[in-house]
């Protein structure tokens, strides 16, 4: 896992600098939508940023343009916590990273607007570069529709309840974010379209092992540990992996076995360029926040 905690510590480094000396325009005493974008991208230590850096894993892994890498990382991040702040609000969650959530801390009505604005100006990049834009807009839209699914899914009848819907709530709410992240790092990389749905396909799985994971560890860590909600009560009326599956154990045989479908991906590519996204499937469900 050497390349992959590189990669993580280096994006880190870069995007928390990035973030701490944002300055978004037209500030002033009026409105508080700036204050409330700054406070969530920085929000606690800022997050692992694994998005960020699965940009500059395919970069680096692809000998793609620093400068569009760095576009597209911070883009993705400008989407991810976008899709925090809505996920707080319609949860009605108090914390996120062990702090206040941007609706506690401001109110709704601002913390949705800061989410619009930061799902605009993650929009940018991908506009300016991406040649085939139907692609990104599918992937937005999928992320959407598995935000609106999860939410659906606490009132669902039993015999709606299965693996293919909670896969769809899952390729929604995380493997579209990931390959979101993907699609910037290929852009980058000048890839061709083989490759790019490869990769893609890579990130829907690892995203359902994602996923899964963190619906273990909502069941197993605590509050503290995971700085936000968790335990018996966390995912109260949710489809999870867990409630699927009808064990932590078994949900953690299929997290594995998404991890290693996710995997058979990169089989195509050469060991080095994609070596770093090999690990993250793995550390993906052996983390323990």
């Amino acid at each position: 896992m050497e390349r992959l905690k590189d990669v993580l510590t280096r994006t880190k480094t870069k995007i928390d600098t990035a973030f701490r000396d944002i300055a978004f325009p037209d500030t002033n005493m009026l409105e508080s939508t700036n204050e409330a974008m700054y406070y969530m991208l920085n929000l606690g230590d800022g997050g692992k940023r694994i998005r960020p850096a699965i940009v500059f894993a395919i970069s680096e892994g692809f000998n793609g343009d620093t400068q569009q890498a760095f576009e597209f990382a911070k883009a993705v991040e400008f989407i991810h916590t976008y899709t925090l702040i809505i996920d707080d609000i319609q949860d009605n969650d108090a914390i996120r990273r062990n702090a206040p959530t941007c609706h506690i801390k401001y109110d709704v009505n601002t913390a949705t607007l800061a989410a619009s604005r930061l799902f605009e100006e993650g929009l940018y990049p991908y506009h300016k570069y991406c040649q085939d834009i139907e692609l990104f807009r599918k992937l937005n839209n999928q992320l959407h529709k598995g935000q609106c699914a999860d939410l659906n899914a606490e009132s669902w009848a039993d015999d709606m309840v299965s693996l293919p819907h909670l896969q769809f709530i899952h390729s929604g709410k995380t493997s579209a974010l990931i390959q979101i992240a993907i699609l910037g790092g290929c852009i980058s990389s000048k890839l061709s379209e083989q490759e790019v749905n490869k990769l893609l396909n890579y990130g829907y799985y690892l995203g359902l092992a994602f996923q899964a994971k963190d619906d273990i560890l909502s069941k197993t860590e605590t509050t503290e540990s995971l700085g936000k909600p968790a335990g018996e009560q966390a995912d109260e009326n949710k489809l999870t992996y867990p409630s699927l599956f009808g064990s932590v154990e078994s949900a953690q045989i299929e997290a594995n076995k998404l991890a290693e479908k996710a995997i058979a991906n990169l089989n195509e590519f050469e060991n080095d360029s994609v070596a770093v996204l090999e690990e993250l499937a793995r550390f993906t469900v052996q983390r323990r926040r």
